[in-house]
């Protein structure tokens, strides 16, 4: 399946669509200013149907927010939104997972957060998934 990717030239995240079966399974790749994370988690389906039906309207009209957040507390927190009165899209967040080693958990993770022109949401609401679970 495609990638939803939004950048601004410098920084970047992208977020695949690896299986739907009833909820999503997803991968995010951010690169953010040089920090960079890699994450695969589950996101409950009526939350993932939610932001890509927010993430239209805001293409479409430049108000509301986009969010999206795991099953797993802490795994994905991400907001899509207006920033500022030019229109610039803003794109916060953070990813992460617990890591085990040697009888001792760590947790690993990126927080990120950028701007872009508010057509590159055009790109991103063209992409067929974003569509069909807007629906």
């Amino acid at each position: 399946m495609e990638t939803l990717s939004l950048s601004d030239g410098t920084s970047r995240l992208d977020i695949g669509l690896v299986r739907w079966d009833g909820d999503a399974y997803i991968t995010i790749e951010v690169d953010s200013r040089g920090f960079c994370g890699r994450n695969d988690l589950h996101v409950l389906g009526a939350g993932f149907s939610a932001f890509c039906r927010n993430l239209l309207v805001l293409q479409e009209t430049l108000q509301g927010k986009a969010t999206l957040s795991s099953v797993v507390d802490r795994e994905l927190d991400l907001t899509v939104a207006r920033s500022d009165a030019l229109g610039h899209i803003s794109v916060t967040g953070s990813t992460g997972y617990e890591i085990e080693m040697n009888h001792t958990s760590f947790w690993h993770s990126v927080h990120f957060g950028f701007q872009l022109e508010p057509n590159r949401l055009d790109i991103c609401t063209r992409i067929p998934w974003v569509r069909e679970y807007a629906a």
